[in-house]
């Protein structure tokens, strides 16, 4: 035993614990060798309707153990024998095997929104996915209810192939980039797609439509699919197609969603002492020219340090509430939904607000015509204090401020906030960021609305004749309030420093209706399709903008225009 405890004596009780270590060590070893030659090799092949599927991940649950199949379709991974395989594959839906002792597994995947035989709607009918030339992604539902997002261009990201969904902004209600195989240089709106929601184009983001009443989504991809569009479709075409009444009675749904956001991670910022430590360092060594630390660093241990991310920052919060109601009867069907949509961002004073309604009803004239109307209303409240880029002031604020000598550097219990020094180079005159969330305003305000009715006659069999007439009004207002501060005429006399009030407001509104008429056959011959589709299509735009600014404000606590001393339009 002297060898398994070296240094130490004889004794029984050593020779006890020696034995144990020694059993110990012998038992844990035999598990671990059972557990390495307990693994064996499993091949096989992953099939989709019939065919190899290339690029399918193959995964033993519960490990990080993972391969995927190669342009045939086969795989060769280690597992034991009694694992679980994971096979999964985008557009597919993913399945669990048990190994059960086998060596070869074959499997063959279902997809979950590209079957042969389902009805996708492309320009201006709908064909059955076997008959489209086109490339074509689908999107159902049940796909969109799986993760909650806040805007359909969310619903995109990673559940269709070549459409890649880019985030420029973290702002509460910020817009993201949709491009479609990559970067186009034809279309009139830059590199997004065109959006056409229950048969009205649209440009633009779709933030103002609740994905909890999306039906399907249809990507139309390449040039052959999304033609009938025009130059418009020269990046793509998303095709969105709201949720309708049913005839077998009423359904009610109603849903709710809460999450919670943090900073992924807070940056290792100095402390007041090791920042005037640091700031005298580089004055001492500084070959541009002499900068004189102020007075109060040379005492290092009287400044009073203040990280900023803990004054800025909060828990950020997500909340989705959506009623919806459903039903009708073999002559009219109606679909009522009504949501709301909250966000609290991370950054205090952050948030974004969503309220939507919507109303769907197809209603059945008589068997030869049917009648068909939506429409759709939302209003979005958003308020980013730092407005577009200002929170990058965070990366540069220092942890001490010499300008107003508080024993809590934020924020003070009488409502008087610390300040910098203006003149001091290394603060970048910022001021403090707490004052600029709680008392500038950067407040914008939307509201939507879009209209669509159509009417279908079938004068002969296979003949059909439609007129769809749509609105689409939005408005839009927003203001930037700064107000006036003469604490630097305080604190340093300096008249340079001074902010006067400025307050900025603007607003446009946007009015465009569509008519399209169109006349369309379709005939079967055996194993054979005609369909044919010609019409004519009318649309207008009319948008208007105004906008005014100033400073010198009258009176702070009032935000408006009127107030503004020295205004320019």
């Amino acid at each position: 035993m002297s060898k398994c405890l070296p240094g130490r004596r004889n004794t029984p009780a050593t020779r006890h614990y020696g034995k144990c270590r020694s059993l110990l060590f012998l038992f844990f070893a035999v598990i671990s060798s059972q557990f390495i030659y307990a693994q064996s090799t499993i091949t096989g092949r992953i099939l989709a309707a019939d065919s190899a599927l290339s690029g399918a991940t193959v995964q033993v649950k519960g490990t990080t153990t993972a391969t995927q199949t190669d342009d045939s379709g086969n795989f060769s991974i280690n597992a034991a024998p009694n694992a679980t395989l994971i096979i999964s594959a985008v557009g597919f839906t993913p399945q669990e095997i048990r190994i059960d002792n086998r060596t070869v597994i074959n499997v063959t995947l279902v997809s979950t929104a590209t079957q042969l035989g389902e009805v996708v709607v492309v320009g201006y009918g709908t064909q059955r996915r076997q008959d489209v030339t086109g490339a074509v992604s689908s999107i159902n539902a049940a796909t969109i209810e799986k993760v909650p997002v806040n805007t359909i261009d969310q619903a995109l990201q990673g559940r269709a192939a070549g459409v890649q969904v880019i985030n420029n902004d973290a702002r509460p209600g910020a817009t993201v980039s949709v491009q479609i195989r990559g970067v186009g240089s034809l279309a009139t709106n830059g590199n997004e797609p065109l959006y056409v929601v229950d048969g009205y184009p649209i440009s633009g983001g779709l933030n103002n439509i609740n994905p909890n009443d999306i039906a399907s989504i249809d990507v139309l991809k390449d040039a052959s699919a999304a033609s009938i569009y025009g130059v418009r479709a020269a990046n793509g075409v998303v095709i969105i197609t709201t949720k309708r009444g049913r005839k077998d009675g009423i359904q009610v749904s109603l849903d709710a969603s809460l999450s919670f956001q943090s900073e992924p991670k807070k940056y290792d910022v100095l402390n007041a002492q090791q920042f005037s430590a640091l700031s005298s360092e580089v004055d001492r060594d500084s070959t541009q020219g002499s900068f004189t630390p102020l007075p109060e660093w040379s005492n290092p241990a009287s400044l009073v340090s203040v990280d900023w991310q803990d004054a800025l920052y909060r828990q950020g919060l997500k909340e989705n509430y959506n009623l919806g109601i459903r039903g009708g009867t073999e002559r009219v069907q109606t679909a009522f939904s009504v949501g709301y949509n909250g966000h609290k961002g991370i950054v205090e004073g952050s948030y974004f607000k969503r309220f939507n309604l919507g109303l769907n009803i197809d209603y059945t004239v008589a068997k030869w015509l049917k009648s068909s109307t939506s429409a759709k209303y939302a209003r979005q409240d958003q308020n980013t204090p730092f407005g577009t880029g200002g929170l990058q002031q965070l990366t540069e604020l220092i942890p001490t401020i010499t300008g107003n000598k508080l024993t809590n550097l934020i924020k003070d219990g009488s409502g008087n906030y610390g300040f910098y020094n203006p003149i001091n180079i290394y603060t970048k005159s910022w001021g403090n960021p707490l004052y600029t969330i709680e008392n500038n305003d950067y407040v914008n305000r939307n509201n939507y609305f879009l209209a669509n009715s159509s009417l279908e006659a079938t004068i002969l069999p296979g003949l059909r004749l439609k007129t769809n007439f749509g609105v689409n009004i939005s408005d839009y207002s927003g203001y930037y309030f700064q107000p006036e501060d003469r604490r630097w005429d305080e604190q340093y006399g300096l008249g340079g420093a001074n902010q006067d009030a400025l307050y900025s407001q603007s607003a446009n509104n946007n009015f465009e209706w569509l008519w399209e008429n169109t006349i369309s056959y379709t005939k079967a011959f055996g194993e054979h399709n005609i369909d044919v589709v010609a019409g004519i299509s009318a649309q207008e735009n009319t948008y208007r903008y105004i906008s005014a600014q100033g400073n010198r404000q009258i009176n702070n606590a009032l935000r408006d225009v009127a107030q503004v001393q020295n205004l320019t339009a």
